[in-house]
Order: C-alpha cells, then sequence, then structure tokens
C-alpha cells in the first residue's frame, strides 16, 4: 500500500477537490452548513493550517489530513478506509512533519486527533491502533 500526502499549496485542481470531498463529508466538527464555492475557496487559500494534505493511495483520492498549531490532527472523510490505512496514514504524517514542542496547559507533546462524536467507525478503527479518548469537547447548541 502506497500512501502519498500531497501539499495543499493550494492549486485550482487542489481546491476543488477538498471542495468535493467537503460536500461528501458526513461527519464535521467546525461547520454546519455547507459554504460556497467561493467561500471555500478563500478559505483554502487562507489555509489556517500549520499543514494541509490530500491523502492519496495510487491515483485515488482518499480524504485530507491537516495539522494545527497546537498539534491537533484532522481526518476528513476517511472514516471508511480501512484501518492499515488509517495506520499508514499517520505514519507518513509523521515522517514528514514532527509535532511542535510542548507547552504547557497550551499545546501537547505529540500529534492529537480531533474526532467528530458521530464518527464511530473512525473512533473504533484508533483505538484498534493505539490511540485512546483523552477528551470531550462540549459546545452550548
Amino acid at each position: 500500500m502506497r500512501i502519498e500526502l500531497e501539499k495543499v499549496i493550494p492549486t485550482d485542481t487542489q481546491v476543488l477537490n477538498l471542495f468535493e470531498q467537503l460536500k461528501r463529508r458526513v461527519h464535521s466538527i467546525s461547520h454546519e452548513n455547507l459554504p460556497t464555492y467561493e467561500e471555500h475557496k478563500l478559505f483554502v487559500t487562507e489555509n489556517p493550517y500549520r499543514a494541509w494534505f490530500i491523502v492519496k493511495k495510487g491515483k485515488e483520492i482518499l480524504g485530507n489530513v491537516y495539522v494545527q498549531n497546537d498539534n491537533s490532527v484532522g481526518l476528513n472523510n476517511l472514516d471508511n478506509v480501512e484501518t492499515a490505512v488509517i495506520k499508514e496514514i499517520l505514519k507518513v504524517l509523521r515522517y514528514k512533519l514532527e509535532p511542535l514542542s510542548p507547552i504547557p496547559s497550551v499545546r501537547y507533546k505529540d500529534f492529537h486527533l480531533n474526532v467528530s462524536v458521530s464518527n464511530v467507525k473512525l473512533q473504533n478503527k484508533l483505538k484498534k491502533i493505539g490511540y485512546k479518548v483523552s477528551q470531550i469537547s462540549f459546545i452550548h447548541e
């Protein structure tokens, strides 16, 4: 299995690809409504992440992964891939990018993953490869 993480630059093709992924997303943490293509394009162009990658297996686009400055990682559209593929994605990510140094009460020493509470499939896959639940976040409705 050859997993590639293609850095989001962004090109027009990447913007479109990420929008198509966003339209198919079932689980979301940060938004409830789909943005317009122009809103999405502006977001991708401004790229608020430390690093952002489109995940590919050969020529197939699986999803995308981002890393924020607090060492949190988001896995998008990857809940239907095999557990071994998730493990490989995280391995390749670690090879490409090291976590930032810890800052007490600000940044954990290692990568940690943000997963929607509704994404039980991905939670179970992460548990199978050695991750554990460390925090549950609550928001006001």
